[in-house]
């Protein structure tokens, strides 16, 4: 059974805190400040996480003007066709205003190379393009290159993706594999059957999905964050993005819409051929310009944008 337990978050902090007045260390937050994972550091840059298919102008301007000094590296190894995407990914970031874009081309030689560890650590802007994110996560799966790129986000950088891109920013990351096969892809909710593997670990209290509405990907994200006990998971459109901000507001921008899932409150239990039952999920559909904020297991500051209509 799992329990997502706000209540519990409560106490252990105001424990915490109270030995923090016998002597002990307490994280103290500035208002506002809000912790998504493992980075809270003073200098945090931005995380963009996009949902795949087509990149608005509004979205890859957005990314640019990000990067400190509007350079990037462009790491295109989860593409089977890493050498023509990296041109086509350089040339893209270039055309919407990147001083330089550099590509980073990797053999399994590389990992862990202290020239390459020192290039990640030192970038103004990290951008991963779509493809297979467990080929990506090959690349960099060892504890030095995470390392290196949530040194880059620590200091500043923006991290950004598409699709695999995006699908490696969290701690657990889905594969795309599940263990008990269907009529169709996912389609039951069943105690274990989606396989998840380490991400990047930018984001810890929250797992993300891509393509989420246009292919019906709502099934597979429930089932993960209730079996890797994660009280948040965002679902994003294609041509969409979830930009999570250094001070940890997030936004939505791009054409469509993420679906937001808190499972903070939830409660499950596997049942008969390890169907689930789940109660307390809250679901929440944020269209462009929405906002929110997470801080361990609370949400708040749910914001929608005035309608047109």
């Amino acid at each position: 059974m799992l329990r997502f337990s706000f209540f519990r978050y409560i106490y252990l902090f105001t424990m915490i805190c109270i030995f923090a007045m016998s002597g002990y260390g307490c994280d103290s937050r500035m208002d506002g400040e809000t912790d998504f994972g493992l980075n809270s550091g003073l200098n945090r840059g931005n995380l963009v996480m996009i949902g795949g298919g087509p990149r608005p102008a509004s979205i890859m301007e957005k990314i640019v003007s990000l990067s400190p000094d509007s350079t990037f590296i462009v790491v295109p190894m989860a593409s089977e066709i890493a050498d023509t995407i990296g041109w086509e990914h350089r040339d893209m970031l270039l055309s919407y205003g990147a001083k330089e874009a550099r590509i980073m081309m990797l053999t399994d030689n590389d990992i862990n190379r202290p020239e390459i560890l020192e290039q990640i650590r030192n970038a103004s802007g990290i951008w991963f393009s779509g493809g297979d994110q467990r080929q990506l996560m090959h690349y960099f799966g060892t504890e030095e290159m995470k390392a290196a790129v949530r040194h880059a986000y620590d200091n500043g950088a923006v991290i950004a993706g598409t699709s695999a891109g995006t699908a490696v920013q969290s701690k657990r990351m889905i594969t795309g594999d599940e263990a008990h096969g269907f009529r169709q892809a996912f389609g039951q909710i069943r105690h274990e059957n989606v396989i998840t593997s380490e991400g990047l670990g930018l984001v810890s209290n929250l797992i993300v999905d891509q393509h989420f509405i246009r292919r019906s990907r709502l099934n597979r994200l429930i089932n993960v964050m209730v079996d890797e006990q994660i009280p948040f998971a965002a679902g994003i459109d294609e041509a969409t993005a979830l930009w999570i901000k250094p001070d940890g507001l997030a936004e939505v921008i791009g054409e469509s819409q993420v679906m937001l899932i808190d499972g903070s409150e939830a409660f499950s239990a596997v049942y008969p051929d390890r169907y689930l039952g789940i109660t307390g999920l809250v679901l929440h559909v944020l269209p462009t310009g929405s906002r929110f904020r997470l801080q361990g297991e609370i949400m708040s500051d749910i914001y929608l944008p005035v309608s047109n209509n």
